[in-house]
């Protein structure tokens, strides 16, 4: 057997042992002596990692649909404005758009399953690997910080309110140790976003290397953490770390000619900041497990192609046709379930593949939007309206079409950015988060399966208790402490 799959064996066994919370040696091999191997760090990280995009079995089953990352993004982005569904569907996404939530839906149930996964995988190395033994491995042991923060980040947006509804309010069950009991209760929201806060900044003082954008950076974790600051609206904190990465991180944004490509060749991207990297065996052979397979369908079993730009999306982006922006967007004329056909193709293309993409998770044009939202709410209205102007103009914007104090048409500098973040990051699982956070209702009123018969039009309020998911049964069952979302 070679090394790498006979370390990645061992992984298998202690996390076995560890999700019963009982590490015990099996043929006397430890997570020390894992680590004491030339690159049993490397290779721990790199399962840690592969968690992010591997279908694991899950209720004793493999479904391709299931992965951390195609979740992530569809759970997110369906909940918002930008994309309707055409048709019935038995896969749970189904229930993401109607917001008929139920406890045991798989696609939630799996991403707490795997995020969980993904912490006890990070914490086993956190807790065993030493610091200060060389700069290669402070890097690794960092990533893994990292790598915690972004699961506790992701699974606080999906389980609890933002924190800007109150801190006070249940947050996630915190795991920071493999010892700690089963039985734990939910921390607030604010606990949650401060362990989150602490593991960037402890993963920010370990890494000091760039491995590529698939590997977590001292930028990337700068960048996250202006996500996290803007989210509880620490201001000023959010100007800092988004500064420091637009200044210092070395990237620069993608041109308007380098536009298109800079989604479907994300590794080389000069804006990505950290992808979730997939490879052509990871292209399913099709539909199943990928995120742009129901955006687009090439007509040769390359997608189902059955989540459409919305119409209040359209209206918005076909405003200015010059914005490379709409080229994302393919509208052949035809019809399909009863709907004009608005294919996305934000996430296809990637070596000639049409299911095959590398998401960007964090990319240099959030930066400058965290920055303007920010600003925005500090009164530096200027500022604000200057880093919009440097989105709207790499995408072709000019003259009128770029925002002076002047031309706001009776709208604040705030309703501005938010507007520059939704055509921005569309279809990137940000939209209803933006919304929700900044305590103002979404109009879904168009057409779509999202409507219930005879409605025409759907406000959902920012504070609506199916603005997110229910906590998963095999969580309740087995930590009597974990208290259910109203």
């Amino acid at each position: 057997m070679k090394k790498t799959n006979y370390i990645l064996a061992i992984l298998v066994l202690i996390f076995t042992s560890a999700c019963k919370l009982e590490i015990e040696p099996t043929d006397k091999l430890t997570v020390n002596n894992l680590l004491s191997l030339d690159d049993g760090l490397e290779v721990a990280t790199s399962g840690n990692y592969a968690l992010l995009k591997d279908v694991l079995e899950f209720g004793g089953e493999v479904n391709l649909n299931n992965s951390y990352v195609r979740h992530l993004y569809q759970m997110s982005e369906f909940a918002g404005d930008n994309v309707m569904y055409t048709q019935f569907s038995s896969d749970p996404l189904y229930l993401v758009f109607t917001r008929n939530h139920i406890a045991a839906q798989e696609n939630s149930s799996y991403f707490w399953f795997v995020a969980y996964k993904l912490i006890l995988g990070t914490n086993l190395l956190i807790e065993n690997a030493v610091e200060g033994e060389s700069p290669d491995k402070d890097q690794l042991i960092g990533e893994n910080y990292y790598l915690r923060a972004m699961a506790q980040f992701d699974l606080l947006k999906f389980y609890a309110f933002p924190y800007t509804l109150g801190a006070s309010n249940p947050g996630i069950v915190l795991r920071t140790s493999v010892t700690e009991p089963q039985a734990k209760a939910r921390a607030t929201v604010g606990e949650g976003y401060q362990q989150v806060i602490s593991d960037l900044e402890k993963a920010i003082s370990l890494m000091d290397q760039n491995r590529g954008v698939e590997y977590a950076s001292k930028a990337a974790a700068q960048a996250l953490l202006s996500r996290v600051y803007l989210y509880m609206e620490e201001n000023t904190k959010t100007i800092e770390y988004a500064t420091e990465v637009i200044n210092n991180s070395g990237k620069r944004l993608a041109t308007r000619d380098e536009y298109i490509d800079n989604f479907a060749n994300t590794q080389n991207s000069p804006e990505s900041i950290f992808i979730i990297k997939h490879t052509p065996p990871m292209d399913y052979s099709g539909k199943e497990g990928s995120i742009g397979s129901m955006y687009y369908d090439d007509g040769n079993n390359g997608g189902w192609g059955e989540v459409f730009v919305s119409q209040s999306f359209l209206d918005l982006i076909t405003k200015h046709p010059n914005d490379v922006r709409n080229d994302l967007i393919l509208i052949p004329g035809t019809m399909k379930s009863g709907y004009p056909v608005r294919y996305i193709l934000k996430f296809t293309g990637q070596d000639g593949l049409v299911n095959l993409t590398s998401p960007q998770y964090l990319r240099l044009s959030e930066m400058y939007l965290n920055r303007a939202e920010a600003n925005a709410k500090l009164g530096n209205d200027q500022l604000a309206l200057d880093d919009v102007n440097v989105i709207r103009s790499r995408a072709g914007l000019t003259g009128t079409e770029l925002y002076t104090l002047s031309n706001l048409g009776g709208r604040s500098v705030l309703d501005i950015v938010l507007e520059e973040r939704r055509l921005e990051l569309a279809y990137e699982g940000q939209r209803s988060f933006d919304q929700f956070r900044n305590k103002r209702d979404m109009d879904r009123s168009y057409e779509g399966i999202h409507l219930a018969s005879g409605e025409n039009t759907q406000i959902i309020p920012y504070d609506d208790p199916a603005n997110i998911f229910l906590i998963p049964p095999g969580e309740l069952n087995t930590n009597p402490l974990c208290e259910q979302n109203d």
